[in-house]
């Protein structure tokens, strides 16, 4: 098991009330299998995947990623976890502006230690996403689906045991998100990495080994689409 969730409560305080987002949230996930996330807004997804990606904290319940339980480590030790285990995708790509493709690519070589060949191992990888010509481009200089693309280079850089992708083609139109989501499967299934999506795409979502649905906060269901590769 690489990621599990038992008996996971999120609550907010309101004015009047307290929010429940996340009700008794309990599922494993074994190394190697392709997961999505599915249920209309305001269902949790969001936060789900942030509980158990580490940068947020359950109300209840514990939560183990990579074999360490995580619920009640100090935000040092989950940035530890994060650092070496664990690749993330974004709806809204999340690259600092002021650095190349390149350098955005290298940030997690580099806060590895692996300041070594990180920068012959970000251009293989910008290669491999099909930006070989646009390695010293800004952010600002690359269309959305070519920002995306980048974000999957760096998300695949520190080879993560385990990949959070939060709508990765939510922000681009079909043609685009066509491209990055067959890159993303292409470079998961090379890597081997487990693979957790949260998507509104239920096309996208088929192309999963299991989809977990949720709605008003609860998994309403659980249903494994094929047998996966498991590692």
């Amino acid at each position: 098991m690489i990621l599990g969730a038992k008996e996971i409560f999120k609550r907010y305080k309101g004015v009047n009330k307290e929010l429940t987002v996340l009700d008794d949230i309990n599922f494993e996930v074994q190394k190697g299998e392709v997961i999505s996330i599915v249920g209309p807004s305001g269902s949790g997804k969001t936060t789900l995947l942030g509980l158990c990606a580490g940068l947020d904290n359950p109300t209840s319940g514990q939560l183990t990623l990579a074999g360490k339980a995580i619920s009640n480590m100090t935000e040092n030790e989950k940035a530890e976890i994060r650092n070496q285990k664990v690749g993330f995708i974004f709806q809204n790509f999340q690259l600092l502006p002021t650095l190349s493709a390149l350098e955005n690519v290298m940030i997690p070589l580099e806060l590895q230690g692996r300041a070594d060949g990180a920068k012959e191992k970000a251009k293989k990888l910008l290669e491999r996403v099909g930006l070989g010509g646009r390695h010293h481009h800004y952010p600002s200089q690359l269309s959305g689906g070519e920002q995306q693309r980048v974000s999957l280079a760096r998300a695949f850089s520190n080879d993560p045991e385990i990949l959070f992708a939060d709508e990765p083609t939510g922000n681009l139109d079909e043609e685009t998100g066509s491209v990055v989501e067959n890159l993303l499967f292409d470079l998961n299934k090379e890597k081997q990495t487990t693979l957790i999506i949260v998507t509104h795409d239920l096309e996208l979502a088929h192309r999963t080994d299991r989809i977990i649905k949720l709605k008003g906060g609860k998994i309403v269901s659980d249903e494994r689409l094929k047998s996966a590769e498991l590692i």
